[in-house]
């Protein structure tokens, strides 16, 4: 496993440009697209549920207050790794924090990276393809180095 500064490496300009502008359409309606990559983790693997149980019933969706509220505060988070993307240390900074609710979890980096997925089915949603999933799962790889 790399370390979180050298993952951060791997964040070329061009790999920016496409977060950035991938980002535009998809941390326009946090609520929306965050419920979306949340239920599309639970559907496509059902196992990560288990990480989750304080949300209770997920299949509701939208319907689910605490489904919602995480759903908004994740996508909060990629709003701050997408705005730290200029500057390496503050980037780490924020990734390293958001890793420690995850390490106290007990979410492994393999664990944690199941979330491409997901990613890649909201971006070709809203019809971004392989180009822009290839460039989040590089940020994604920046915060399993960090667990």
């Amino acid at each position: 496993m790399p370390s979180v500064y050298d993952a951060a490496a791997q964040l070329t300009a061009d790999v920016k440009k496409d977060l950035r502008d991938s980002w535009k359409v998809i941390g326009s309606d946090k609520k929306g697209n965050g419920v979306a990559l949340m239920t599309t983790l639970f559907a496509d693997n059902q196992e990560t549920i288990g990480y989750f149980k304080r949300l209770g019933d997920v299949s509701q969706g939208m319907a689910n207050d605490k489904l919602r509220g995480h759903s908004i505060t994740l996508m909060y988070a990629l709003q701050n790794f997408i705005d730290q993307l200029d500057n390496p240390d503050d980037l780490v900074c924020v990734v390293e924090k958001f890793a420690v609710n995850h390490i106290t979890r007990k979410i492994s980096a393999a664990e944690f990276g199941k979330i491409n997925g997901p990613i890649k089915k909201v971006l070709a949603s809203k019809n971004f393809g392989d180009k822009y999933a290839n460039a989040w799962a590089k940020l994604v790889a920046v915060v399993q180095a960090a667990l």
